[in-house]
């Protein structure tokens, strides 16, 4: 099995590898951010001898791959910041495309189905339709249109990204956050950065859900002990959660018009008891589920890679 991490992920993946090798199989791991420094990781194509995917001096084989992470790579500090960033963007494209050169086996999740999936707008869209609660959204870079929302919503609105402002190992992003009347009159900046609205969620409880595979590995916050953002602002522990069945039936479809085997769903439970989505994060963390309430999450994605590995052999064998 092939894992994908990066160098300062020491948690989730080991949790991963230690699974499989539990369950008989031999896990490799990958660093993404070691390449091209420090991971000999190269393509041969259209040449006699040519091997594919090669690491080291042997070609690069796997029955499966779990993608966690693909780090930007950890350059020489003396490069200048016009050629650190060409490097890197140069760096992150050839990762990609070596990466396809894996011989055709089953992946958690393939990189195209995450890029795809990402997109927070198709979530809440697919969400919609298939009969999920979402929170009234804006998306734009008007700043009149952000101020009419605002009204409209009573000003009960909060104010997020849907990316990071970078990517690092010690997190990159900004917290969501209340918007204030205060802020209408700056939201001229708009013009230049595209933000989501949305109508702030009174909050019983906040969901963090693990989903692999068909399964739904739940930890829950108080609402009351949260603040906008848990990530944030938060003084609650994780409780175990059970999903009523109409929800879990409605999140498993929306997973699977995604198109993803993995992901880190985010939902609201309000006072009166309705389940909102907010998005799902297909590489997002789960490890304080498993640590804190003992949710077997990398067994379940350790199983997950050995039943697809297993059916993509026995499917080849049949062909």
């Amino acid at each position: 099995m092939l894992l994908l991490s990066h160098s300062g992920e020491p948690m989730c993946t080991d949790a991963v590898a230690g699974a499989l090798a539990r369950r008989g199989a031999q896990a490799v791991r990958l660093d993404t951010d070691d390449f091209p420094t420090a991971l000999a990781l190269r393509g041969e194509l259209g040449f006699p001898g040519a091997r594919g995917l090669v690491l080291g001096d042997r070609p690069l084989v796997a029955d499966a791959v779990w993608l966690w992470r693909l780090w930007p790579a950890r350059l020489d500090e003396r490069l200048t910041d016009e050629h650190r960033e060409a490097a890197r963007r140069e760096s992150f494209a050839a990762l990609r495309g070596l990466l396809d050169l894996l011989p055709r086996v089953p992946w958690i999740d393939a990189l195209d189905v995450g890029r795809a999936a990402d997109d927070k707008a198709r979530q809440l869209r697919l969400a919609c339709d298939l009969g999920l609660a979402i929170p009234p959204t804006l998306i734009t870079a008007d700043p009149a249109a952000a101020r009419e929302f605002f009204v409209a919503q009573a000003g009960q609105v909060v104010a997020k990204l849907q990316t990071p402002l970078r990517q690092s190992m010690a997190g990159g992003g900004l917290p969501t956050r209340l918007l204030r009347r205060d802020d209408l009159d700056a939201l001229a900046g708009l013009r230049h950065c595209p933000m989501v609205f949305q109508r702030y969620v009174p909050k019983a409880m906040e969901l963090r859900i693990a989903w692999v595979d068909g399964r739904a590995l739940v930890g829950a916050l108080d609402g009351a002990a949260c603040g906008v953002d848990w990530r944030y602002e938060c003084s609650a522990s994780w409780q175990p959660h059970d999903l009523p069945e109409p929800v879990h039936r409605r999140l498993a479809a929306l997973m699977t018009r995604l198109g993803l085997r993995q992901g880190a769903i985010d939902m609201i439970v309000t006072p009166s008891g309705e389940y909102v989505f907010l998005e799902v994060n297909p590489t997002g963390e789960w490890m304080m589920l498993e640590k804190e309430l003992g949710l077997p999450i990398s067994d379940a994605l350790a199983a997950a890679l050995l039943r697809l590995a297993n059916e993509s052999q026995r499917e080849a064998s049949e062909r």
